[in-house]
C-alpha cells in the first residue's frame, strides 16, 4: 500500500476531503487487522473508530524515514487493539501446558489455510498466545518490539510463540484423531 506524502501533508492540515480519502485507502487494511487482533468482536466499530481517532491526532509524529506509513497506522491499530483486550481479560502467564513429549514431530505449515479460517482458528486459542502469534508470524515484528509492544520480556514472547505453535499442533492432532484427514483437509486447506 503506497499512501502518498502529499496527502499525508494535507491531513496533518487537517484538510476533510483528505482524511476522508486516507480513510477509505486504509480502512480494509485496518478491518483485517482488528479482526484478527480483538478478541470481542462486538468492538470492532469502536476500535477501528478509535485506531482512526489515533492515526488522525497523532499524524504530525508520523516520520516517512522510520517506515511506511501504513505500517505506522497497523502498529497504532494493533496497540489500540491489544490495550483494549488487556482491560477486557485478566491475561494469565501460564493458562495452558503443552508436554513436549505430546508434540508431533512434523512442522507446522499455515500457507495453506484461508484467511478466514485463520481468523477462526485464532479465536479459539488463548488470548496471551494469539497475540504473540499474530505480530511475530503474521505481522513479522520481531521479539524485542512485541517485547516493547505488550510490556513483557523477549523470552516470555518467545515462550508464548512456541505455546501457540504448541497450541496449534495440538488442536489439529486432535482434530485429525476425531475425524478424518479428508474433512480437516476440506476444511482447512480450501
Amino acid at each position: 500500500m503506497n499512501v502518498k506524502q502529499e496527502l499525508i501533508d494535507r491531513c496533518k492540515k487537517k484538510k476533510r476531503h483528505a482524511q476522508k480519502e486516507l480513510y477509505t485507502m486504509l480502512l480494509p487494511y485496518l478491518v483485517a487487522v482488528v479482526r484478527r487482533y480483538l478478541f470481542d468482536k462486538s468492538y470492532e466499530k469502536d476500535m477501528l473508530q478509535e485506531s482512526f481517532v489515533k492515526i488522525f491526532e497523532n499524524i504530525d509524529q508520523y516520520d516517512q524515514k522510520k517506515g511506511l506509513f501504513h505500517k505506522w497506522a497497523v502498529r497504532i491499530t494493533i496497540n489500540t487493539c491489544l490495550s483494549h483486550n488487556s482491560k477486557r481479560r485478566d491475561i494469565i502467564e501460564d493458562e495452558f501446558y503443552i508436554e513436549v513429549h505430546d508434540l508431533p514431530s512434523e512442522p507446522l505449515s499455515y500457507s495453506g489455510i484461508s484467511n478466514k479460517k485463520l481468523l477462526t482458528l485464532l479465536d479459539k486459542m488463548p488470548q496471551p498466545y494469539a497475540d504473540i502469534f499474530n505480530l511475530f508470524v503474521i505481522d513479522e515484528f520481531n521479539h524485542k518490539e512485541i517485547a516493547i509492544m505488550l510490556s513483557i520480556t523477549q523470552d516470555l514472547s518467545r515462550k508464548r510463540l512456541s505455546r501457540a505453535k504448541g497450541w496449534l499442533r495440538k488442536y489439529f492432532n486432535d482434530l485429525s484423531e476425531n475425524s478424518s484427514h479428508k474433512i480437516i483437509q476440506q476444511f482447512f486447506l480450501n
